[in-house]
């Protein structure tokens, strides 16, 4: 369903990512795991279209896709980057109704959607993004992501600064979207608890590339590998 094949690049001159293939199937949870900079975000920002100095190979759905970042969202890669990036000085409503807009989805419908999907951004409809607290915010950035309708979503650090009721409910949607609606989902953690809890096999990264790929009960069951390539 989802591939990137070979992904070799990153900044100017410095190789961050080397040789990187990966696979998310239909209706895949997939969590690419491994420590600070290890080249967890420079790939996802590779898949969305947002790093030039990459060669390689993004597919969705057995098509190649093209390497700008509108063409790839429009095509169904939705996307929350680290540190959420919400418009500060739009509303919640404005933020939801914007992504929907740029991909050719009716705002309205996005906005009752997502309100609905997320009570906790209900009373802060018309508030400004920037005002809210983090965890708010996260569920901005989700809501913004999915109202790009996307085939795949590709969740980095979500985790990232968020309260524990937050987490939980990311949990929660994100796994009620993959068993009700078959979203296929990756998502780069360094929370485990997080991931394992909602994905079914994982990649850990290591200095720039794919070191092994398991699955959640063999992770659960390797001390040795968690300890070694996620320090936990």
């Amino acid at each position: 369903m989802f591939e990137i094949c070979e992904a070799t690049g990153g900044y100017r001159k410095t190789v961050i990512v080397r040789d990187v293939s990966l696979t998310v199937a239909e209706g895949e949870i997939v969590a690419l795991l491994g420590r600070n900079g290890v080249g967890k975000t420079t790939l996802l920002k590779y898949a969305m279209g947002l790093t030039a100095n990459f060669g390689g190979r993004v597919i969705l759905g057995g098509a190649s896709l093209a390497a700008d970042r509108a063409k790839r969202a429009k095509a169904g890669l939705g996307y929350v980057p680290q540190g959420r990036f919400v418009f500060p000085r739009l509303t919640v409503v404005e933020n939801i109704a914007s992504a929907a807009v740029a991909c050719g989805h009716n705002h309205r419908d996005a906005v009752k959607r997502i309100l609905s999907e997320f009570p906790a951004l209900q009373e802060k409809a018309h508030a400004l993004a920037g005002t809210l607290s983090g965890g708010q915010q996260q569920l901005v950035a989700l809501g913004r992501a999915l109202a790009t309708q996307p085939k795949l979503l590709i969740l980095d650090e979500p985790t990232e600064g968020v309260q524990p009721s937050i987490i939980d409910e990311l949990a929660g949607t994100l796994l009620r979207l993959n068993r009700q609606e078959g979203l296929s989902i990756l998502v780069a953690e360094q929370d485990l608890d997080f991931c394992l809890s909602i994905s079914q096999r994982a990649y850990i990264m290591d200095r720039g590339t794919v070191v092994k790929e398991a699955t959640k009960d063999v992770l659960l069951a390797d001390n040795h590998l968690l300890q070694n390539l996620l320090a936990v």
